[in-house]
């Protein structure tokens, strides 16, 4: 295999470890379990980070039990639906940029909150997961 070949064989992996990432992310959010499927995803020592500006600013979680709990666990807590749907998949060198939008119910009103996920993955799971989001337009729909 030439290292072409090699590098598209590595970037389409990627892809599908990433979509099965937020399939099995939208069970979970949903309450319809998944959470077996999305821990093996990821490293165990998985670092996330909210890149957002505001007061979410900064904050990361390290391991899966954490990222699992205060990241994907307490998002759904904060929502009656929600589904993080990938867009477009771009292929960064170390990292896989995805672009997509959150969408869902909050307190019977509907969402539409775009994203930015940057992910580097090692070997076929997810090492780090950093998130963009606009706050002022998630203050908008979560604190309205």
């Amino acid at each position: 295999m030439t290292p072409t070949e090699r590098r598209a064989a590595e970037r389409t992996a990627t892809r599908e470890r990433l979509t099965a990432f937020y399939a099995a992310f939208n069970r979970v959010v949903t309450g319809r379990d998944g959470a077996d499927e999305l821990a093996p995803i990821l490293e165990a020592g998985v670092v996330w980070t909210d890149a957002t500006t505001g007061d979410r600013a900064g904050r990361t979680e390290t391991g899966i039990d954490a990222v699992l709990e205060n990241v994907v666990l307490a998002t759904g807590q904060r929502v009656g639906h929600l589904q993080a749907l990938p867009e477009r998949f771009v292929d960064a060198g170390e990292r896989t940029i995805v672009t997509g939008a959150y969408v869902g119910t909050v307190d019977g009103r509907a969402f539409d909150v775009p994203f930015a996920h940057a992910f580097a993955v090692r070997d076929g799971r997810i090492r780090r997961w950093t998130a963009y989001r606009d706050p002022t337009l998630e203050r908008s729909v979560f604190d309205a």
